[in-house]
């Protein structure tokens, strides 16, 4: 699996499957605040070739729209620009639940992309997706088990985030998502070009970026965050996604939301006593309303119900305080400990 490291370190390009123009438009506007010459969107799926009409700063450009993820992207490059085949190729899918299941096979399965502009005029290809971001909720669990089951049959080498996932994002380097914002005031109140030490990992998206806001007001920076997903199979788990903070050489501390339901936090607790995992934690498990209720209620997220007492919110916060990991009882105490994270 690609490395947070290795992404700071590569150039990084995405084809869109679908047009969402807010999310779009603001992958663009973190681009240019990140001071790079273009934007980081290459294509987009939509179903019509044509282009559509975005903007980089100031500047109207044209970004072109393939009828399907296989048709090629040569002589359709912004006026005056290159497609150029890039370190990283990343595929956002925007398309709805109905659809991610066809879609990110395509995708795994390695599609024909052609580079534009090449000067030796032969058809050299985009390498492999390095990875990518499932944004649609609601996907059909057996689609989902079936996605994992193709990624880790090639090895796992592919870092693919959601179902139900706000993206993944690297300060300055790859936003691939809605993750940190969809508004350039919100890009740029959220700091989220800015790198730093701290990782934010969040089951749910929505929390994903309130978690991040807390890091930023409390004076901190990030060093990437994600958001796996909060239907019950994500494709990246929580435990891949500590062992991604352990190999960051930038990571000095991890912000954690979890919820109730699931085994999750137990695997935590393993790479903690198997010595795997080694970096401080604030984490915060969200649910114990539940134990008001004669039943335990089903949450927004799909994972989100407590079905025996080992996967209660109480349980799981107990079984992360005791390898160590600094959990809170409220999410007021959570923003507390934040702001006691020493300046790293």
């Amino acid at each position: 699996m690609i490395t947070i490291q290795q992404i700071r370190n590569s150039t990084n390009k995405i084809i869109a499957l679908g047009n969402h123009e807010p999310i779009i438009q603001s992958i663009l506007d973190f681009d240019y605040f990140s001071g790079k010459k273009q934007g980081s969107v290459v294509g987009i799926v939509a179903g019509r070739a044509g282009f559509s009409k975005y903007f980089f700063g100031r500047q109207e450009i044209l970004i072109p729209t393939l009828v399907t993820l296989g048709s090629d992207l040569e002589g359709r490059a912004q006026p005056g620009g290159k497609v150029r085949p890039p370190s990283n190729l990343w595929f956002l899918n925007l398309l709805s639940g109905r659809r991610a299941l066809s879609s990110t096979l395509a995708i795994l399965q390695g599609p024909t992309l052609k580079e534009v502009s090449n000067p030796e005029g032969e058809g050299r290809t985009f390498p492999k997706f390095s990875g990518g971001v499932i944004f649609a909720e609601n996907v059909p669990e057996l689609h989902s088990l079936q996605i994992i089951s193709t990624i880790y049959d090639q090895s796992s080498t592919k870092l693919v985030v959601g179902p139900a996932s706000v993206g993944l994002l690297v300060p300055g380097v790859l936003k691939l998502g809605p993750i940190g914002g969809i508004t350039p005031t919100q890009i740029l109140e959220s700091k989220i070009i800015q790198p730093g030490s701290v990782a934010v990992l969040s089951a749910s998206g929505g929390m994903c970026n309130e978690l991040i806001n807390v890091a930023i007001q409390a004076g901190h920076r990030l060093s990437f965050a994600l958001s796996f997903g909060g239907d019950r199979f994500p494709i990246l788990s929580p435990r891949d996604a500590f062992l991604l903070a352990q190999s960051d050489p930038v990571t000095k501390t991890v912000l954690y939301y979890g919820e109730l339901g699931g085994e999750d936090e137990y695997e935590l607790v393993k790479l903690k006593q198997e010595g795997k995992f080694t970096k401080p934690v604030i984490a915060h498990i969200a649910g114990t309303v539940a134990s008001l209720f004669p039943e335990s209620p089903q949450f927004g997220h799909a994972k989100a119900k407590a079905d025996k007492q080992r996967v209660t919110a109480f349980s799981k916060r107990k079984a992360l305080a005791s390898v160590g990991f600094q959990v809170s009882n409220s999410f007021t105490e959570f923003i507390e400990f934040v702001t006691k994270i020493r300046s790293l």
